[in-house]
């Protein structure tokens, strides 16, 4: 690697530890600040090297993209769950937010939960047992508040 891009790497890292960036033109306005040009195409190139995800709105670091989901609150986003059978938990969502949502889901790692399957406005979590199915609902009414449909 190039001491140049190297540099520019290292800032990039930097400026997302700092604080939130929503923007590549906020991080190319941060990197300009900084003393280093950089243009879109070089920008995106050096985002995907360091393997930058948006994650709640942000650009954040491979080991920050987990917490940075699960920070979020997304309980707004939450219609409705319902136990369906005993191994599924059905989640609706407003439109757009599953795939977050079941992202926030599966960064908090619960062992109630077998994993999620997501679509544009439902979200399937699996459970492996009645038992676990009992937890994982008490989880999500903690997580999103109590929107069990009876």
């Amino acid at each position: 690697m190039n001491a140049m891009r190297h540099q520019r790497q290292l800032a990039i890292r930097k400026i997302l530890s700092d604080g939130p960036v929503a923007t590549q033109s906020q991080l190319l306005t941060a990197l300009a600040k900084r003393g280093i040009r950089a243009d879109q195409s070089t920008l995106s190139r050096d985002l995907r090297e360091l393997e930058v995800r948006k994650a709640g709105g942000r650009y954040v670091l491979p080991a920050e993209e987990a917490a940075a989901v699960s920070e979020v609150d997304y309980s707004a986003a939450v219609v409705s769950f319902v136990p369906c059978g005993p191994h599924l938990i059905v989640m609706r969502t407003a439109v757009g937010q599953a795939q977050p949502i079941a992202l926030a889901i599966d960064g908090k790692v619960d062992s109630s939960i077998a994993g999620t399957l997501a679509g544009d406005d439902t979200v399937f979590l699996a459970t492996k047992t009645r038992k676990t199915q009992t937890v994982a609902l008490r989880r999500l009414e903690n997580w999103f508040g109590d929107k069990r449909e009876r």
